[in-house]
């Protein structure tokens, strides 16, 4: 296989390869590109990878550049992970929102929307060079609003692209903590899901042959239940067993869970309880180091932020603080290649070893086992809906299950949004289907129609408000056609 990471230098870049090459034939003369603007970066993640037992016989190149165009040709795979906009705008975004008493995220929000901008304009740059030097390859983002992105490519270019989210591995843990009170990960559930990235629905399941809903209704229905105190996350403790216990409640209100305990998307099932949560709340914000990274990826934590008003040169410190803690992290990653790795280093689990270890897990590693490989893999993604999921127009993008092979998508069976939230996904779903639509045709009357669609505060003045100032804060990191948007507010 040829694959082709952007963004290469990412300290997710390595895990992911390593996974994947469990099965060494996909690589056997293969050639993985590391595309990155900091090539130094690229260049280290590159040649540590030649340092791992996985990589030994075979025979796979490893190269890296800072030109897409020199690595495209022959791709297989191309593979999206980078930030979405600068600390200093998503944070300032954020912070308008919740003023306004909204959600500010980088997915299901009006401030994830307008951050769709920003990076939509680069994906879809990159899936445009992909018809012309790849057209047969698959593009797979892990940037969000990833869903915005899927939509944006597969309604838009001739590319198929998948939108994947760790929601995948985050339900592995709520639902061991749910149902056996214990802080642990299995791979053991099998569930079938319908929905929107962030907010869909696990519409059956099972654990070793056992309902999974018979398991969930036999551990919340005990006598003054309470969800487990994590031990292996300590830090993020009291949220992760707040959105257990909305978890709960949706059972019981609804029978019905959702997929993943992603703050942004429980939030609109639990509008004002969850806002006033984050408002008592303070998650102190700072740059992320790699054991948060992989914390946060592996837990499935929700981070309830009160976004504490601060200056804009008290957001300007906080990016350089996290770019000097990035420096400090490069080194430090860097120090590796000097270093004689033997058996037990690379055996560590990814709790004990974040930067080196394989994640077996990770839905881009089960892309390129699907693509690659000769069996069907079980994935959950975002995709336009083509007839997967009962009620929704097939351009329409949804996260739903599938098993995915080298012929492309096999959507799961009987998939359906309950009844009650249908009017819910359908908002939030076409919100952001529009927002693709937006972008891939530069369009501000579109982009305003997407931002009328999102469903909190409908069409109100304070939803208006906000869009403009939005508009404002994202400025200079938007292409300017957009502003005319406000034409049509």
């Amino acid at each position: 296989m040829n694959i082709v990471f952007v963004g290469g230098g990412s300290f997710r870049t390595l895990p992911i390869v390593r996974a994947a090459m469990k099965d060494k034939s996909l690589f056997q003369n293969g050639k993985i590109w590391l595309v990155d603007f900091n090539l130094s970066r690229a260049e280290t993640v590159g040649r540590l990878i030649m340092k791992t037992p996985e990589y030994a016989g075979t025979n796979c190149e490893i190269k890296w550049t800072d030109n897409l165009d020199k690595a495209l040709p022959g791709a297989d795979i191309v593979s999206i992970s980078f930030p979405v906009g600068s600390l200093k705008v998503c944070r300032q975004s954020e912070e308008a929102s919740v003023k306004k008493g909204f959600i500010g995220s980088d997915q299901i929000s009006l401030s994830g929307a307008f951050r769709s901008l920003t990076g939509g304009v680069v994906i879809l740059n990159i899936a445009k060079k992909m018809e012309k030097y790849c057209p047969d390859a698959w593009l797979v983002t892990h940037a969000n609003p990833v869903a915005v992105y899927s939509g944006m490519v597969n309604n838009h270019t001739k590319i198929k692209a998948l939108g994947v989210c760790s929601g995948i591995n985050n339900h592995r843990w709520d639902l061991t903590r749910l149902i056996f009170d214990k802080d642990e990960y299995s791979d053991e559930f099998k569930v079938s899901v319908a929905g929107i990235n962030h907010c869909s629905f696990i519409l059956r399941g099972a654990y070793r042959n056992k309902d999974i809903y018979k398991l969930i209704d036999e551990s919340i229905d005990r006598k003054g239940w309470q969800p487990c105190h994590l031990t292996k996350f300590k830090s993020i403790d009291k949220s992760v067993r707040e959105s257990l216990k909305w978890l709960a409640e949706m059972r019981r209100r609804f029978g019905i869970i959702i997929f993943s305990t992603e703050w942004d998307g429980m939030a609109h099932i639990f509008f004002e309880e969850i806002f006033n949560y984050s408002m008592k709340n303070y998650y102190k914000y700072k740059s992320d180091s790699i054991s948060q990274v992989a914390g946060g990826y592996i837990a499935g934590n929700i981070n309830l932020a009160y976004y504490k008003k601060t200056s804009v040169s008290q957001i300007e410190k906080l990016a350089k603080d996290q770019e000097k803690e990035r420096q400090q992290q490069d080194m430090e990653f860097r120090s590796y290649l000097d270093k004689e790795l033997d058996t037990d280093f690379w055996a560590k689990d990814p709790l004990e070893n974040p930067h080196f270890a394989a994640y077996i897990s990770d839905p881009i590693a089960t892309v390129i086992t699907a693509v690659g490989g000769n069996s069907k893999q079980w994935l959950a993604a975002s995709f336009p809906n083509r007839g997967a999921v009962k009620g929704f127009k097939d351009r329409t993008v949804l996260e739903y299950s599938m098993l995915l092979d080298k012929e492309g998508v096999h959507p799961d069976h009987d998939l359906e949004v309950p009844d009650c939230f249908h009017g819910l996904i359908s908002s939030l779903a076409t919100h952001q289907t529009l927002l693709g639509d937006a972008i891939a045709t530069s369009d501000p009357k579109i982009f305003a129609e997407a931002l009328f669609a999102y469903p909190v505060y409908q069409n109100t003045q304070r939803a208006k408000s906000l869009w403009k100032e939005l508009l404002k804060i994202h400025a200079k990191e938007i292409p300017d056609v957009f502003q005319k948007a406000e034409d049509y507010f």
